[in-house]
């Protein structure tokens, strides 16, 4: 596999009472697309990636229609438990040794919104299915770990996690693709280290993708 492989590329402020262990410091802080409903949390001392420099960086892809999903882009925005990690490290696939999480929202094109299948939704970053199907040209070690369906009230779509090697570097990627129920609104939510990252902090990465919510558009 090459070096450096490129993403191809989804809460409300809350009381006193509910958002803080007490009246203090919070424990948690939120991402959250009011427009599409999709809001999820991390550990408050995870720093942010800005939508911004997201943005800033994937305009400098060369990847056929890059550009295009940019433009249709409602919302995304990263975090990272390392305060070094920069949006150049949330769009490549080189193994993170500190948590990642991403969310990304979308709406889709005409075209998409016709094709886009279960499938689709498992190589949002990786072809996974044609490694499964040993269609792809190149296939790295790798092993899914967990393949389901996720239903929330704002649509529908499937969660996976699964282990791949690059650069002689074992990573886990926790993966959730969701559509709106109208189809036109595509919802990423990725949280990934190196593979003994993850197991270190599984706990924590567990609970920070089990906080994704997808209420839908209102």
């Amino acid at each position: 596999m090459k070096s450096r492989r490129i993403l191809k590329l989804g809460v409300p402020v809350l009381t006193c009472a509910l958002a803080l262990t007490g009246c203090g410091t919070p424990s948690r802080q939120y991402g959250s697309d009011s427009k599409d409903g999709v809001y999820f949390a991390v550990p408050h001392s995870w720093h942010k990636i800005t939508s911004k420099d997201i943005a800033k960086q994937e305009a400098l892809s060369t990847i056929a229609g890059a550009s295009d999903r940019l433009a249709l882009v409602h919302y995304q925005e990263a975090f990272s438990a390392d305060p070094k990690i920069t949006a150049k490290d949330v769009l490549t696939l080189s193994s993170p040794k500190s948590p990642i999480a991403y969310a990304r929202v979308r709406g889709l094109s005409d075209a998409e919104i016709q094709q886009v299948s279960y499938n689709d939704l498992r190589n949002l970053i990786l072809p996974l299915t044609t490694w499964e199907d040993g269609t792809a040209a190149s296939i790295p070690p790798f092993k899914v770990l967990v393949d389901q369906e996720s239903v929330q009230k704002g649509g529908r779509g499937v969660q996976t996690v699964y282990e791949f090697t690059n650069e002689g570097v074992s990573q886990t990627v926790n993966q959730t693709g969701l559509l709106s129920n109208d189809h036109r609104t595509l919802i990423m939510f990725i949280v990934r280290c190196s593979t003994s990252c993850y197991n270190k902090n599984k706990t924590e990465i567990e609970k920070v993708v089990a906080s994704l919510t997808n209420r839908g558009a209102h």
